[in-house]
C-alpha cells in the first residue's frame, strides 16, 4: 500500500478562502488498506474519529468494524493495531500562493479511491474544533481529471434547478493542484443517515430530476441510443470477437424491442445507489455526479438503485429478483411519466438498454471486458439470460 504519491497530490491542492487546507504535516491512522480503499483518519481523539467516519462509511457493519478498530487502538495505542502514516512536510515548497507548512493547523480525513483510470481521493476538510466543513475531491491520475471536471460542470447545471435546492452539493471551488490534477470542493450533506430502501423521497427526487431536463422522441434518434452505439463501437476495438458478437446480438434485440418506442428521456444521476445518498426526514441528498447524463434512459436510475448494490457485493441477480425490479420500475415510470403507456415490451427493451450501458461503461473504463469483476460478471449473465426475462 503506497500512499506517498496520492498524499503528495492531495497536499498540493489550494483551498483559497477556507480556514483549512486538505492536509498539513501530521499523523493519520490507516483503515481498510490492502485491496480496499484506504481511509486515513487524523490521529486525534476517538470521539472525533467516530464522527468523521460517518462521512465515508455508510454500511453499518463496516462502520461497526471500523469503530471497533479505532476504539481498541485508542485504548491501547502502544500495540499499534492500526498502521500510522506520517507526513513530515506535506506541501511542495515554492508553489505560488501556498502557505508554509508551519502555518497549517487544520486537518482532513482522507479516503483514497480504488486504483484505476478514474482514481480519486476525497478529503473531508475539518475545522480546528473538529467540525466537517466541506469535501475536496481530487483526481489522482491524469485520466481521472475528466471525471472531476465533469462533476463540476454537472453541479453548475444542478445549481440552476430550484426544485432540487438543498438536495445536491454546491460547488464551492474548483481548479488544478500543483501536480496538475483537477480538484473540486463541494458542500456536505446535512445528515449522514443512510438507507438501502427506495423511499418516497427517492421517488420524488428522481421525478423532479427527470423532468428538469425532459426530452421526448423516438429511441432510435435519442442520445440514449447514440451513447450505447458509440460505447459499443469503442469496446469492439479491444474486446474478444465472441464477446463483440454477443454484445451486438443483444443490441440488435434491444433496438427491435424499442423500434416503436417514443417517450421521455431524462436527466439521469448515473450512479444512483444508496451509498451516494443521505436521508433526511422527508427527502434525500444526492452526491457523486460525475456519471450524470442528459436525455438518458428513463429507467436507468431506479434500476441502478435496485440492481447495482447486489451486483457490486458479488451476489447474483436472479430472474425473479430482476422481474420484481422491472415491475417496480414500470410502476415508477407510470406514476412519474403518466403520459406514456409503458408496455411490457418497452420496459424490457429499456432494461436491456440499461444492462448494456452498464456493461459498456465498465468495459470502457478498464479498456477490456473483465468478466471476473463482480458488476461486469453479474450484468453479463443478465445479458446472456435475457430470453428468460425479455417480454415476447
Amino acid at each position: 500500500m503506497n500512499l506517498g504519491e496520492p498524499m503528495r497530490i492531495i497536499s498540493s491542492v489550494p483551498v483559497d478562502g477556507w480556514r483549512c487546507v486538505p492536509i498539513g504535516a501530521g499523523r493519520w491512522h490507516v483503515l481498510f488498506g490492502g485491496r480496499q480503499r484506504p481511509l486515513l483518519m487524523p490521529a486525534e481523539s476517538y470521539h472525533l474519529q467516530k464522527r468523521w467516519l460517518s462521512f465515508f462509511v455508510g454500511s453499518r457493519l463496516k462502520a461497526l468494524y471500523a469503530r471497533a478498530l479505532l476504539g481498541l487502538n485508542a485504548l491501547a495505542p502502544a500495540i499499534g493495531l492500526l498502521p500510522v502514516l506520517r507526513v513530515w512536510c506535506a506541501r511542495d515548497r515554492g508553489v505560488p500562493g501556498q502557505p508554509d507548512d508551519a502555518s497549517m493547523t487544520s486537518m482532513a480525513a482522507i479516503q483514497i479511491g480504488t486504483t484505476g483510470p478514474y482514481q480519486k481521493a476525497a478529503a473531508l476538510l475539518i475545522s480546528e474544533s473538529g467540525q466537517g466543513l466541506a469535501l475536496a475531491k481530487i483526481a489522482l491520475v491524469p485520466s481521472a481529471d475528466c471525471m472531476v471536471a465533469a462533476e463540476a460542470a454537472w453541479l453548475k447545471q444542478l445549481a440552476g434547478i430550484s426544485e432540487l435546492a438543498d438536495q445536491v452539493p454546491r460547488l464551492l471551488a474548483e481548479g488544478k493542484a500543483a501536480h496538475g490534477r483537477h480538484y473540486i470542493v463541494i458542500s456536505l450533506a446535512p445528515t449522514n443517515e443512510v438507507t438501502t430502501e427506495f423511499t418516497d423521497g427517492h421517488e420524488k427526487f428522481l421525478g423532479r430530476l427527470g423532468r428538469a431536463r425532459l426530452e421526448t422522441g423516438d429511441f432510435a434518434a435519442s442520445a440514449c441510443c447514440q451513447s450505447i452505439e458509440h460505447a459499443l463501437a469503442e469496446v469492439s476495438l479491444y474486446a474478444r470477437r465472441e464477446e463483440v458478437a454477443q454484445l451486438h446480438c443483444a443490441w440488435g434485440e434491444c433496438r427491435k424491442l424499442l423500434s416503436r418506442f417514443s417517450g421521455p428521456f431524462v436527466f439521469s444521476q448515473g450512479d444512483f445507489v444508496w451509498w451516494n445518498i443521505r436521508v433526511q426526514p422527508s427527502r434525500i441528498f444526492v452526491f457523486d455526479w460525475e456519471y450524470a447524463r442528459l436525455a438518458a434512459n428513463p429507467l436507468a436510475d431506479i434500476l441502478n438503485y435496485q440492481l447495482l448494490k447486489r451486483a457490486a457485493s458479488g451476489r447474483n441477480v436472479s430472474r425473479r429478483y430482476l422481474i420484481a425490479a422491472m415491475t417496480r420500475a414500470r410502476a415508477f415510470a407510470r406514476k412519474i411519466h403518466s403520459e406514456w403507456k409503458w408496455t411490457a415490451q418497452e420496459i424490457s427493451g429499456l432494461v436491456l438498454a440499461y444492462v448494456l450501458q452498464v456493461l459498456l461503461d465498465y468495459s470502457r473504463a478498464s479498456k477490456s471486458i473483465v468478466r471476473t469483476e463482480p458488476v461486469v460478471r453479474c450484468y453479463w449473465r443478465l445479458m446472456e439470460s435475457r430470453s428468460a426475462w425479455l417480454a415476447a
